[in-house]
């Protein structure tokens, strides 16, 4: 069972919207849930992605587990730290005037449910962590490559024997290492003792308050499919831990981290979106002429914004694309559509989806609707009932880098002008 509580709110013209993020949960509620979180600093990729890619790609079997992948979404998009300072050192107390109060204070009411029994923390780290002074980058200094704890006890808290627990997910990992460099490590900041920086953490806030929290930390040296590949052992062993019984829907390795990542990002579908391992810049993009953006996709790590009068489609702190827009008045007049593939029976297409051609496909007229087949002609016209072959149209209209996938555009045709109600892709395969 998957369950998106709170859809990320969409960030338009630059202004953020703060007290919005992603709560996905996965399994069946009970008191003894794990919450997941990435994001919170918005340089880490490796956190965030290893959350969204749990969110997306396991199945909870037995127990309950809560997955936030995007605590800082504008600082993701961003690729900043904190683009109102470092929101990890705004857990002990933070002015009102904070433009991230509000967000803040969310995440603490999340942590302080009564189910929660404990916290994981994915973030990215400098070089390697070693005890003794090896060199510049593998130093006490560092921080890439640990298992962090705060304290090794929390009295009367589930799981509160953090040291031993902790030091279960080191030895886990340390069975998977790529390269005997990755060796991790143990961490405690022993914060009470007077830590300052970590006394404002969002994991100290939880021991505080009587949770159990770990942070796990993957080195920025590290490409970010090894990072995630790093988290994902750790938190798979803390949910073992926690008895939590789960499936996988790739291969943990590298390879099968990499691409559960480039297919995760190859399908965007957002209201009457579809985006098809697009290519960098699009023409044209149907949007609301009311200003309302239908963009609501099931990926927490998918936003949009708007840059003069082109709009970027971003996956974490990548931009996936740029496009202009067209603006229509938008129609629900049908959600379906009848098309004729390869010269076989027609069927219905529910419109939001991709299909398979390999000659030639045909839509089949209906009433009050107009088709626009983008690339195939150059005026307003019903481009319904006619065969359409790839050949047919241009190749520079393609959705994709691979100039396989085309987009057909549907509209309500009117006594004004014409509605926007949806579109499918068409892809052309071999």
């Amino acid at each position: 069972m998957r369950k998106i509580i709170a859809f990320l709110t969409i960030f338009i013209f630059a202004s953020y919207a703060y007290g919005e993020f992603s709560l996905i949960k996965l399994g069946i509620d009970n008191n003894n849930t794990v919450l997941v979180t990435g994001g919170i600093q918005g340089d880490e990729p490796g956190g965030f992605m290893s959350a969204n890619l749990l969110a997306r790609g396991y199945e909870i079997t037995s127990g309950s587990l809560y997955v936030v992948p995007n605590l800082n979404m504008p600082s993701i998009i961003k690729k900043s730290r904190g683009i109102n300072g470092d929101m990890n050192r705004k857990f002990d107390t933070l002015s009102d005037k904070d433009p991230e109060k509000d967000i803040v204070e969310q995440i603490k009411s999340l942590v302080l449910q009564p189910n929660i029994t404990m916290l994981i923390n994915l973030h990215d780290g400098s070089g390697f962590y070693r005890p003794k002074y090896i060199n510049k980058m593998m130093n006490p200094n560092r921080w890439g490559n640990i298992a962090i704890i705060d304290q090794a006890t929390l009295p009367n808290a589930i799981y509160g024997d953090l040291e031993a627990t902790a030091n279960k997910v080191v030895k886990e990992l340390n069975k998977h290492l790529l390269d005997p460099k990755h060796k991790y490590h143990l961490r405690n900041t022993h914060t009470a003792k007077g830590d300052k920086e970590m006394l404002k953490s969002l994991s100290y806030f939880a021991i505080k308050n009587g949770k159990s929290a770990y942070a796990n930390e993957a080195s920025k040296t590290l490409p970010v499919h090894e990072r995630v590949y790093y988290h994902l052992i750790a938190v798979e062993e803390y949910l073992k831990l926690a008895g939590i019984e789960f499936k996988r829907k790739f291969e943990l390795t590298p390879q099968g981290v990499k691409k559960a990542l480039d297919e995760d990002l190859s399908v965007l579908v957002c209201g009457k979106f579809m985006f098809y391992s697009p290519k960098s810049r699009l023409g044209y993009i149907p949007l609301s002429n009311d200003g309302e953006l239908e963009f609501d996709c099931d990926n927490a790590l998918v936003a949009l914004t708007k840059n003069q009068d082109e709009y970027n489609i971003h996956y974490g702190n990548k931009i996936v694309t740029r496009f202009t827009p067209q603006f229509f008045e938008y129609s629900n007049l049908i959600n379906e559509i009848e098309i004729r593939i390869d010269e076989g029976e027609p069927k219905f297409v529910i419109l939001g989806q991709k299909i398979s051609v390999k000659n030639s496909f045909e839509i089949i007229k209906r009433d009050r609707v107009r088709t626009n087949i983008i690339g195939y002609g150059t005026t307003p016209v019903d481009e319904s009932g006619i065969k359409i072959s790839k050949d047919m149209i241009k190749s520079r209209f393609s959705m994709d880098k691979d100039e396989s996938i085309y987009r057909v555009e549907f509209y309500e045709e009117t006594d004004s002008k014409d509605k926007f109600i949806g579109m499918i892709l068409v892809e052309f395969v071999k």
